[in-house]
Parts: structure tokens; sequence; C-alpha cells
């Protein structure tokens, strides 16, 4: 998505639909969401992070989404407890064709295997922060360098230590690259040993055979352990 081209396309469709303030608030919201998710097609967003930026309650949330629906401008699918999954219907290009909506999800069950969250969920449903832009960026920049999987990894170990914090989590990720790296350069160098040793024992074998080689009284250069005469 084109976000300057987006808010424009939305100004526009303001001029032949009204929208009551909130409403329009909400969609704003949710653009600066999924563009802090690098505009993911389908991405959740929990009705507590909506509350929270409003500053209005979950029933006004609900209403007006509701509107939002109906409005065309956006699709929502609910997730049972878990956060719900929107997507923005794009103002820029009406003609474009509209993606495959995903099936709604049936709430977990007990015996269900959960769905693996990515970073962006792990955070907003552990962390008890909202999820806006800044921390959407830092999150991002995480995956790029060190990958979903390692970046969760290391959200766990952080909320072991009691800690909620984004930082904290680049702290654990910078010192776990550190030590692999330590652990990395100490292979190295017990390479370098063993090579240095078995190259110093070649040499004493070869200085032996050219010693031998001389109390014969044969000519040649001893090359490791073969000669030539």
């Amino acid at each position: 998505m084109n976000y300057l081209k987006e808010i424009n396309g939305f100004m526009r469709f303001l001029e032949t639909t009204e929208l009551k303030p909130t409403t329009q608030a909400l969609w704003f919201h949710l653009m600066d969401i999924n563009n802090g998710c690098s505009w993911r097609v389908w991405f959740t967003v929990s009705n507590t992070t909506l509350v929270a930026r409003l500053n209005v309650s979950e029933k006004t949330v609900l209403e007006h989404r509701k509107i939002l629906v109906e409005a065309g401008r956006i699709e929502y699918i609910p997730q049972g407890k878990k956060a719900g999954r929107y997507r923005i219907i794009s103002l820029e290009n009406a003609a474009s064709p509209v993606p495959e909506k995903p099936k709604e999800e049936k709430p977990t069950r007990q015996e269900d295997k959960p769905m693996n969250p990515n970073p962006f969920e792990f955070y907003e449903s552990h962390f008890g922060g909202t999820l806006n832009s800044f921390v959407s960026q830092q999150i991002g920049d995480l995956i790029d360098d060190f990958g979903e999987e390692n970046v969760i990894k290391a959200m766990e170990i952080t909320l072991k230590n009691g800690v909620q914090n984004i930082k904290y989590v680049q702290r654990v990720l910078s010192n776990q690259r550190a030590q692999e790296g330590v652990k990395k350069d100490a292979e190295y160098g017990r390479y370098l040993k063993v090579v240095g040793e078995s190259k110093s024992s070649t040499s004493e074998e070869t200085e032996r055979l050219q010693e031998i080689a001389r109390r014969k009284g044969l000519s040649g250069q001893v090359r490791d352990t073969h000669c030539d005469f």
C-alpha cells in the first residue's frame, strides 16, 4: 500500500460518504497499525489496543468497526478470544483483485494445537503495551537481523526475567550473537592449533628422511613423506 495515496483516497471517499469522527479515527489507527506491520494483507489487532488508542469503550470500538465494514473500507474476522484479523480495502486502485478471504477460525479448544504467533502478536499478547508504529518498527528491525523465531525466543527469555521491555529483548539477542561469535572464534583457534601441530609433525618426519638419505649418500629433495631421488 501507498500510505499517502490511501489517505488521499479516503478523504475523497468522505466527500460522498458521511462517517462519524470516531469511525474516521478508527480507520486512521488501523492504517497506522498496518503500516507498522509492513502492510500485511491480513493483520491482527486486539480490542484492547483500539480502546487505548481511541480512548473510548470497547462497545464503541465494535460499533464503529461495524460501520467501516458496512461502508466497504475494511474486512474483519473474529478469532474467538484471540485478537481479530483485519484487512484494509485499498482505495488506491479500486479495480485491483481482492485477495482470497481466509476462513474464519474457530476458537481454540484445549486439545487443538495453537497457532504460532508472530513477534508482533506475541508482543501485544504478553508485553501489555500498545503496538504503536515505533515499537512495530523496532520489532521489524529485529526480525530482519535475527529472524522471527529468535526474536520470539528472546521475548520469552525477557518475560522469564520479569521484564516487559523491547530494549531488553534487543540486549538478549545481541548477547546471544556475541556468545556465538566467541564460540566460533574458540573453535577456529582449536582448528589452527591442530593444523599447526600436524604441519610441525610433518616437517620433523621430512627432516628425518632427509637425514637418512644423506647418510646413504643419496641426493634429492624430500617433500613431506615422499622422496625424489
